[in-house]
C-alpha cells in the first residue's frame, strides 16, 4: 500500500502528518510505503491534485472523501475540521478501505477527483451508439431520401436508388443492433466508478433525463429508418388511373428509378406542370404513370418524358388510348 504525503517546504504540519501515518499503519498492522512529495509550484499543485499542505493520498486517492470530487488545487495550507493535521479517523478509514481492496487499481489510473468513470465504464457510449444508429438509419432510407435530395441539385436519382436499395436490409439490421446496444448500456450494464468520485454518486434526475433522451432518439432513428415504408399513404402510391372532366387522351408511361412511394408525389407534380396535362396518376407498385392530356392541344409524349427526366427518373411511353 502506498501513501503519499504532499506538502510544501516550511509547512509546520508536514512532519506530524507523516508520523501519524506511520503510527496508524503500525496500529492496524499494515505494511505501508510512505512517500513524502514536495510541491514547489502552482503547476505542480494541479498536476498532483494537491488541495493544500498537507494532502494525503492512499493509493492515489485523497483520504478525505468529501474532497475527492474537488478540483480546487492550490499552493496553500490545508485544514481538516479547523486543524492543520488530518484527524486520526481519516487515516484509519482510508487505510482500512485500501486494505480491503475497495480502492480498485482502475481508480488510481486516472484522477479520482475528476468525476470521470473508471476504465471499462459504458458511460457516454450509448450516445455514440445512438449516433451510429442514426447514420445507418439514414443509409437505410437513402434509397428513398437520396433521390429526392439529389434531384434538388439536378442529379439523376437512378444511380442512388440502384446503389442503396439492395443494401437496405443490411442497414436496417445494423441500425437495430446499435439501438439494442445503446439500450443495453443504459438499462443493463452499470458503470464502474472510483470510490468517492462524482459518477459514483447516484444521480436519479440525470439518469431519467438520459433515458428520456435515449427513447426520443430511438423514435427519431426508427422513423428515419422506416421512412420509405411510412410515406406510401401520404403520397398516393396506389393511384393507377386518371379521370378528367374535359375531353382528354390518356398517355401511359413506364418509369424507372422510383425507389419508394415518396417519388410518386415528385413525379406527379412534374407531370402536372406540363402545359396540356389535365391530371396525372402515378403508381409506385406498377412503376408507371397514367397522364390525362387535353384532347384538343395535347403535349407531346417527348414533353412528358422530358419532365420526368428533369425530375431525376427515366421514362418511356407505353401507348395512348
Amino acid at each position: 500500500m502506498k501513501v503519499q504525503v504532499l506538502y510544501f517546504n516550511g509547512c509546520p504540519n508536514h512532519e506530524p502528518t507523516v508520523r501519524l501515518v506511520r503510527e496508524v499503519a503500525r496500529e492496524l498492522g499494515l505494511s505501508v510505503e510512505v512517500e513524502e512529495v514536495e510541491v514547489t509550484s502552482a503547476e505542480d499543485a494541479a498536476r498532483l491534485r494537491f488541495l493544500g499542505s498537507p494532502s494525503v493520498h492512499v493509493n492515489g486517492v485523497d483520504i478525505e472523501p468529501s474532497a475527492r470530487s474537488s478540483a480546487a488545487y492550490a499552493f496553500a495550507c490545508r485544514t481538516y475540521r479547523g486543524q492543520g493535521v488530518p484527524p486520526r479517523e481519516l487515516f484509519v478509514a482510508a487505510l482500512k478501505e485500501a486494505d480491503t481492496g475497495r480502492m480498485a487499481e482502475s481508480c488510481c489510473e486516472a484522477p479520482a477527483t475528476s468525476g470521470v468513470p473508471a476504465r471499462g465504464t459504458p458511460a457516454g457510449r450509448p450516445g455514440v451508439l445512438m449516433g451510429a444508429a442514426g447514420l445507418f438509419a439514414v443509409l437505410a432510407s437513402a434509397c428513398c431520401l437520396g433521390p429526392l435530395v439529389l434531384t434538388v441539385f439536378g442529379i439523376s436519382a437512378i444511380g442512388a436508388s440502384t446503389a442503396f436499395e439492395p443494401l437496405r436490409p443490411v442497414f436496417l439490421g445494423v441500425t437495430a443492433l446499435l439501438l439494442g446496444g445503446a439500450f443495453y448500456l443504459t438499462y443493463v450494464r452499470k458503470p464502474v466508478c472510483a470510490p468517492g468520485s462524482v459518477c459514483a454518486t447516484p444521480q436519479s434526475k440525470l439518469a431519467r433525463l438520459n433515458r428520456t433522451l435515449l427513447w426520443v432518439a430511438a423514435l427519431v432513428v426508427g422513423a428515419v429508418a422506416l421512412f420509405p415504408s411510412l410515406v406510401g399513404p401520404l403520397f398516393g402510391g396506389s393511384q393507377v388511373s386518371v379521370a378528367a372532366a374535359a375531353p382528354s387522351t390518356t398517355v401511359a408511361l413506364h418509369i424507372d428509378g422510383m425507389s419508394c412511394p415518396v417519388c410518386v408525389g415528385h413525379i406527379k407534380t412534374a407531370l402536372e406542370e406540363v402545359p396540356g396535362v389535365q391530371r396525372a396518376a402515378v403508381s409506385y407498385e406498377d412503376q408507371r404513370a397514367e397522364v390525362a392530356v387535353d384532347a384538343v392541344s395535347p403535349p407531346s409524349t417527348d414533353a412528358l418524358v422530358t419532365a420526368i427526366e428533369k425530375a431525376g427518373y427515366h421514362a418511356k411511353a407505353e401507348g395512348n388510348r
